[in-house]
């Protein structure tokens, strides 16, 4: 999908930047900049879940936004969902909490104005980063104009995986993979669709007796798997709701 520079703003960034008591805050990589690799950043994923005035896509009101920190030869890049378009940037460390994200590259999906609304401000505040910090799961960052965006650790997984949701029944059922008897999950992506049988595991997932659950997970291709094996793999990303059900007899 062809890509569209996201330079949003990048005048009145400028001027905040040139206010300021140091251009440490500008968003632009400068010759001192290094991308410096930072475990804690680079081992997860980081969803959106706070930013103050704003409505936080998740689930039924929007795919998550989603950033995804890595450092390929020296050189960082974050990328990522901004609820509508997918995005990439190169980001630097320039030294402990001092954190720089430079203009995104977007693709052109066109989608509802609140989303387009949103996804613009988002990217021209990832231009305004400044200050990060992270505490367990947590990840804070701080635009030079004060305001903070919080995100939440995720796990991390392969840049082509997808999110999908899905419901798991209460309870496996009986069923066969070859001349293997064994049992699985019973699954299904709408709430009124009738229960598919999942073969496979949803690495992560250890339900509980007698709950149902409605799952985030991400779903990556197997390459290459073997004969009696799936060509895709699961791995639970959140539990999204858990209703304690009637014992099926």
């Amino acid at each position: 999908m062809p890509f569209l520079s996201a330079r949003i703003f990048a005048r009145t960034l400028t001027i905040i930047c040139v206010a300021s008591v140091t251009l440490a805050g500008c968003a632009s990589l400068s010759s001192e900049s290094t991308a410096t690799d930072d475990p804690q950043l680079l081992s997860s994923r980081w969803e959106l879940t706070s930013w103050p005035e704003h409505i936080i896509p998740n689930g039924d009101n929007g795919d998550p936004v989603v950033l995804n920190f890595s450092v390929e030869k020296g050189e960082g890049r974050v990328s990522g969902r901004a609820w509508c378009n997918q995005f990439t940037a190169p980001f630097s460390i320039r030294g402990p909490g001092r954190l720089t994200i430079v203009e995104a590259v977007t693709t052109r999906m066109a989608c509802d104005e609140p989303a387009m609304r949103f996804e613009a401000d988002f990217l021209e505040k990832l231009q305004a980063v400044n200050n990060y910090k992270i505490t367990g799961k947590k990840l804070s960052m701080q635009t030079v104009d004060g305001k903070t965006m919080t995100f939440q650790a995720r796990e991390k997984v392969g840049a082509t995986a997808k999110i999908k949701f899905i419901y798991v029944a209460a309870k496996k059922v009986p069923c066969s993979t070859g001349v293997m008897q064994t049992t699985c999950y019973q699954i299904r992506e709408d709430k009124k669709a009738p229960w598919q049988l999942w073969y496979g595991d949803i690495i992560g997932f250890k339900p509980s007796p007698g709950v149902q659950y409605r799952l985030r997970i991400l779903e990556e291709q197997v390459p290459n798997p073997a004969a009696d094996a799936s060509a895709v793999k699961w791995t639970l990303d959140i539990i999204v709701e858990q209703e304690l059900v009637e014992s099926q007899r």
